[in-house]
């Protein structure tokens, strides 16, 4: 009752007013004028989302502006709505659950103050981020091409939305267009499934992938930074040398590659801050002002050459090391 008394004389003085969806907020002419920045991400961490997290604190700290780390559970979370309506500017991590027509509906509404990150998203007119473009997987694959691999698996535990769909398409198209083998394994999480228990389910599938003895190939790509561990994890535990007996590789290392051992070879992540202060300045400047294209992205991947990969194992070789596993 006393809450409802001060609401009531907040809204007399003219400094509350009431939205048509019944919500109260402060009147937008006496609100303060500093930038609100939201970090919208699923609710589980990972390393990728921290290193988005800090580089979107690190451009607000630059430019006195507040920002605010919100979770949502699923895509109609109410959360998600709530966050659009009420921050100057939202970075939108997807989860990998397949996001329904009608929120991708309430998304291109948001107009310009809306970045999408890890996934392009322009064709419905909203501004992306993907600091791992598709072409960057055909990039990674060539250098185990160079090392004389002409049979390279692909291991994937990651739920398939779009992103990883192109990295599995990516994979696919370059042993196409080389003529080389390989086969794809391992079974897909659900979405929002915790940090560690994917960590535990990519060790899971490659003991089970090993036990089967179902790996004919030289080296594997692994979609995900967790995937490759796991794998790296159980290959070790069965007695296998990574980087001498398989050579495993992948995209987006989280900032761990090379500091695993064996040292992982993959497309390092860039630094966000450059593509997160570019957006910012964007959705500040006048609609007539943009130029260039709404899918912001790097030219070149950094890829970093880790222990992981070596030139490939002869056949003979490579026979004797499966032959060789306890199981």
């Amino acid at each position: 009752m006393t809450v409802r008394k001060a609401i009531e004389g907040l809204m007399q003085k003219g400094l509350l007013e009431r939205q048509v969806n019944g919500r109260l907020t402060i009147r937008k002419d006496l609100a303060d004028k500093t930038l609100t920045i939201a970090f919208l991400v699923p609710s589980t961490a990972s390393g990728n989302v921290e290193r988005w997290r800090l580089g979107i604190e690190t451009v607000a700290n630059d430019i006195d502006a507040r920002v605010r780390t919100i979770f949502y559970v699923h895509w109609d979370d109410p959360m998600l709505i709530e966050t659009l309506e009420n921050f100057d500017v939202v970075f939108l991590f997807p989860s990998g659950e397949e996001m329904p027509p009608r929120i991708v509906k309430r998304l291109k509404e948001a107009g310009k103050s809306l970045v999408f990150l890890e996934r392009d998203l322009t064709e419905q007119n909203i501004t992306s981020i993907c600091l791992f473009p598709p072409f960057f997987t055909q990039r990674l694959l060539d250098k185990l091409g160079e090392l004389g691999h002409q049979s390279v698996d692909c291991f994937n535990i990651q739920t398939v939305d779009p992103v990883i769909a192109s990295r599995i398409e990516q994979w696919q198209l370059w042993r196409a267009a080389h003529r080389f083998g390989g086969v794809l394994y391992g079974e897909p999480v659900k979405p929002y499934t915790p940090y560690e228990a994917q960590l535990t389910w990519a060790y899971a599938n490659m003991e089970k992938i090993i036990a089967t003895q179902k790996i004919h190939a030289t080296a594997i790509f692994c979609t995900t930074a967790l995937g490759a561990i796991g794998a790296m994890r159980a290959m070790r535990d069965r007695g296998m040398v990574v980087g001498k007996d398989f050579s495993i590789c992948t995209i987006n290392d989280e900032g761990l590659a090379r500091y695993l051992s064996p040292s992982l070879t993959c497309i390092e992540m860039p630094d966000p801050t450059p593509y997160i202060r570019m957006c910012i300045e964007r959705i500040q400047t006048p609609q007539a002002a943009w130029s260039g294209s709404q899918l912001i992205q790097p030219t070149q991947p950094q890829i970093f050459i880790g222990e992981s990969t070596s030139p490939a194992a002869k056949p003979a070789a490579l026979r004797n090391t499966m032959s060789g596993v306890g199981l």
